[in-house]
């Protein structure tokens, strides 16, 4: 299955208005749009796509950006904390999961919970005993 295309949305706040300019589409074709609201820009940037391609909303993704630097930046260094929890919760649960299976070798499913700070029952999951 192939990714699907992106097309990338500036959004510049004007009044009460999120005015939206979608780039990447096809030579010829303008994406301009609006909204009250970031969301309501953002769905209404998606539906201008669709639209002009004659194509489902599902079939590609839209990356909406604020036009200000400072907005923009600050949404960048969120995505990319976020990102970095992701790998480091991905990291922890998978540490506890070999944890859970070396010391429920050597002590009891109880103990292990009680030691790695999580039920008994979810050690269980992570280290079933062999039947």
């Amino acid at each position: 299955m192939t990714e699907p295309r992106t097309y990338h949305a500036i959004a510049t706040q004007e009044g009460a208005h999120w005015v939206v300019k979608v780039e990447d589409l096809p030579e010829g074709l303008v994406g301009v749009t609006q909204g009250r609201t970031w969301s309501e820009a953002r769905k209404m940037a998606t539906d201008v796509v669709a639209m002009l391609l004659e194509v489902p909303e599902d079939s590609f993704e839209l990356v909406m950006q604020p036009a200000d630097p400072d907005m923009a930046n600050a949404l960048i260094t969120v995505e990319g904390t976020r990102k970095e929890a992701e790998l480091a919760n991905k990291a922890a649960a998978e540490a506890l999961a070999v944890a859970a299976r070396i010391l429920t070798k050597k002590t009891t499913v109880r103990d292990a919970g009680s030691m790695l700070g999580v039920s008994h029952q979810y050690i269980a999951k992570l280290a079933p005993k062999k039947g």
